[in-house]
């Protein structure tokens, strides 16, 4: 099964951006695949396909690691198309003690390793994703998604989730394995 582990967004930022994805889809006719609101999360680890004789142990390991780390302290930067030129993504830039999530994103690489398990190795970058854009959009649509106000409070961010991800033409449905809180 295609698996990731993820940090959930917090309720108030989880609000905001629920809006947000109301506003944007409703500036654009077309060429948008839009993150379903209950599917907003911040990857930590993509870990690709898993063996389901592996699930078990995949779980108890998230639950060590999980008690060893720190919540993470990110607040909300703006809204961001990236690449800048020719965009692929819409997505929220989060900013924070990046060294502390970086640690986490590293130690469960490692640790999963040892299970026999190899997960994405791409360096971590804080975001939420909204969209993946598939179409050239108007240069109003982009200039209106890059204003767009956002709350800039600093947040915890301590729920850790194991997602099982299936793969639809109409957009992935995500699957919650387990959940670890973080310290």
């Amino acid at each position: 099964m295609r698996m990731f582990v993820a940090l959930e967004v917090p309720q108030p930022l989880l609000a905001e951006l629920q809006e947000a994805l109301l506003v944007f889809s409703r500036l654009t006719k077309a060429g948008i695949n839009w993150v379903h609101p209950q599917n907003l999360h911040f990857t930590v680890n993509f870990i690709g396909e898993v063996a389901d004789h592996k699930v078990a142990a995949l779980s108890n390991l998230l639950a060590n690691e999980a008690a060893k780390h720190e919540a993470a302290y990110l607040q909300a930067e703006g809204y961001e198309l990236f690449p800048a030129k020719f965009p692929r993504l819409l997505w929220l830039k989060l900013n924070g003690r990046d060294k502390d999530l970086q640690m986490l994103n590293r130690q469960l690489l490692s640790s999963l390793r040892h299970l026999g398990i190899d997960a994405d190795p791409k360096a971590l970058k804080l975001h939420v994703t909204l969209g993946r854009i598939k179409a050239q959009q108007t240069p109003d649509f982009e200039r209106s998604v890059l204003s767009h106000p956002v709350n800039n409070e600093v947040l915890r961010w301590d729920t850790l989730t194991l997602y099982r991800s299936t793969l639809r033409p109409d957009g992935p449905i995500y699957e919650e394995i387990q959940q670890y809180n973080l310290k």
